[in-house]
Order: C-alpha cells, then sequence, then structure tokens
C-alpha cells in the first residue's frame, strides 16, 4: 500500500487550469520525444485530420438540423 501514496499526481494543475495526466503521459509514449520535429508533425497531422473530422460531423448535423436549404434564413433576415 506504500506505493500508492508515492504516485504522481494523477491531475496537471496549472495557474486554475486542469487536466489528466494521461494526456502528457500518452504523448510520450506515441512519440518519439529524441526527435522533436518529427513528433510534432506527427501530431499536428492527426491533429488536423481530428479537426477535420469534428468539422465535417458539425456541419453535416447543422445541415440536418436546418432542413434542407439555409437560404430561406438569410432571405428573411435581410428584408428588413
Amino acid at each position: 500500500m506504500s506505493a500508492m501514496t508515492e504516485t504522481p499526481q494523477s491531475v496537471y494543475n496549472s495557474d486554475g487550469f486542469s487536466e489528466p495526466m494521461s494526456a502528457q503521459h500518452n504523448f510520450a509514449n506515441h512519440y518519439d520525444l529524441d526527435n522533436p520535429e518529427r513528433a510534432m508533425t506527427d501530431y499536428q497531422r492527426i491533429m488536423h485530420e481530428h479537426t477535420k473530422r469534428q468539422l465535417s460531423t458539425a456541419t453535416d448535423s447543422a445541415r440536418r438540423r436546418s432542413g434542407a436549404s439555409s437560404s430561406n434564413a438569410s432571405v428573411s433576415s435581410t428584408s428588413s
């Protein structure tokens, strides 16, 4: 049980911001920290793809919510 008291804190806290430490540990496990340029490039590529998927999902969802056409909304808002 003494090992439990010696484990590092599982949450990173800084200036009122906190996040789980697992993300930092996972980064070190998946990327070569001895080659920071490559690690940054690989991470940037993955995050770019992730952001594109999120944007696509949000766009598709917005289209479903707005119906067939959103042009009617813009026409009604400009006719003042």
